[in-house]
C-alpha cells in the first residue's frame, strides 16, 4: 500500500490548492457514488465550498486544506457541507483542548511503542470482504502497571490519524474489533465518567471516520455496567452496529477468518502486523506531529464551553440504556 508522507501545509488560506487526483479504480467510484453521493463534480465542488469556507473563518488559523485531509469530513458526512464543516471545527477544537490524547502522536515515543508492540491494537493488514480496514484490540495485551488512559486515548488517535488519509478506508470504512475476554477492573477504572463521554463526543463529532462495525468479544459479565453507560452515550445509528460475541470461534465465524491474526486463526502472525503498521507509522510520524500546529481560537467557537462535559454528567446525564443481544 502506497502510504502518503508529504508534510502538507497548514496555512488556512494558501495561494493555491494542491489538484486532486483519483487513484482507487472503478469499484471503489461506484461505491462512492452508491453510499456517499460522490462523483467527480460532487467532490470538486465539496472541497472548494470547504476551502471557500476555512478562509473566511477567521477563528480558524491553521489547517490542513489538502484534498485527502477535507475529504475524510466530506465523506463522513456523505458531502453534507455545513456538517462537514462542522465536523472539522469540532475536531481542531478537540485536538486542541486535549492534548493529552492528540498531541505528539509519536510511535518512536517509548510509552507508544511499548504499548504497540505489547499488541493492544493493531490495522489487519487485508480488508474485509466489503472492503474495509478491520481495527483489533486486545485488553489483555495491556501491562497495566504502565498505561494511563490518557495514554490509551493517544495510541488509538495515532491509530486512527494514520489511516485517516487513505481513500478506500474513507469510502468503505472501518470496523472495530476488540477482545474483551481479559478485561479487568483496574483497565475500566481508569477512564472516568467525564473522560468516557468526551471520548464518545470526539468518536461522533470530531473524528471523521465511517463507522460500520463495533465487535465486542468475550466482555465479562463485571463490565456490563459500564458497556450499557458507553453505549448510552452513542448515537442510534453507532448502537445499531455494536455486536457482542462470547466467544472468538462466535466472531471469527462471522468474518473472514483469513485476514485475522495467526494467533486468531488467521496466516499471519500479530508479530509480522505490528512491524508493518510500525513502519507505515514512522513513514508518516512527520506528517503526524505536523498536525500540532494546527491552530483554532478557541475563544471564537460557537458554544464551545471546556466543563460542558462534567457539567452534563453533574446534572445526571445518564442517558437510555439499550439491551444488547449477544450473537
Amino acid at each position: 500500500m502506497e502510504v502518503d508522507t508529504m508534510i502538507h501545509s497548514i496555512c488556512a488560506n494558501p495561494a493555491t490548492y494542491q489538484k486532486y487526483s483519483w487513484t482507487l479504480g472503478d469499484k471503489f467510484k461506484k461505491t462512492a457514488k452508491s453510499e456517499l453521493r460522490e462523483d467527480e463534480h460532487i467532490r470538486a465542488q465539496g472541497l472548494a465550498q470547504m476551502r471557500d469556507w476555512i478562509a473566511k473563518s477567521s477563528h480558524i488559523k491553521k489547517c490542513r486544506t489538502d484534498a485527502l485531509f477535507l475529504l475524510r469530513f466530506l465523506r463522513t458526512k456523505k458531502y453534507s457541507i455545513p456538517q462537514a464543516c462542522a465536523m472539522l471545527e469540532k475536531y481542531l477544537t478537540v485536538r486542541q483542548t486535549n492534548p493529552a490524547w492528540f498531541e505528539r502522536l509519536d510511535i518512536d515515543d517509548p510509552e507508544v511503542e511499548a504499548i504497540i508492540d505489547g499488541g493492544y491494537i493493531v490495522p489487519l493488514l487485508e480488508r474485509d470482504d466489503h472492503g474495509r480496514q478491520v481495527i483489533l484490540s486486545v485488553a489483555g495485551n495491556l501491562d497495566l502497571t504502565r498505561v494511563s488512559s490518557a495514554l490509551l486515548a493517544r495510541v488509538h488517535i495515532l491509530v486512527q490519524e494514520v489511516l485517516a488519509d487513505d481513500e478506500q478506508s474513507q469510502i468503505c470504512g472501518y470496523v472495530h474489533c476488540v477482545d474483551d475476554r481479559e478485561l479487568s477492573m483496574k483497565l475500566m477504572g481508569m477512564w472516568s465518567l467525564v473522560d468516557m463521554k468526551k471520548m464518545a463526543d470526539c468518536i461522533q463529532n470530531g473524528l471523521p471516520g465511517r463507522i460500520n462495525g463495533i465487535n465486542l468479544i468475550g466482555l465479562p459479565s463485571t463490565a456490563a455496567t459500564l458497556l450499557e453507560f458507553c453505549v448510552s452515550l452513542l448515537s442510534d445509528k453507532l448502537r445499531k452496529r455494536i455486536n457482542v460475541f462470547r466467544t472468538v470461534e462466535d466472531f471469527a465465524g462471522k468474518i473472514n477468518r483469513k485476514i485475522l491474526p495467526k494467533e486468531y486463526g488467521g496466516t499471519v502472525p500479530m508479530a509480522d502486523m505490528l512491524a508493518q503498521f510500525k513502519e507505515r507509522c514512522r513513514q508518516k510520524r512527520a506528517q503526524l506531529l505536523a498536525l500540532d500546529e494546527m491552530h483554532i481560537e478557541l475563544s471564537k467557537v460557537p458554544g464551545h464551553c471546556p466543563d460542558s462535559c462534567r457539567r452534563d454528567l453533574d446534572a445526571g446525564m445518564i442517558g437510555s440504556f439499550r439491551k444488547l443481544e449477544v450473537d
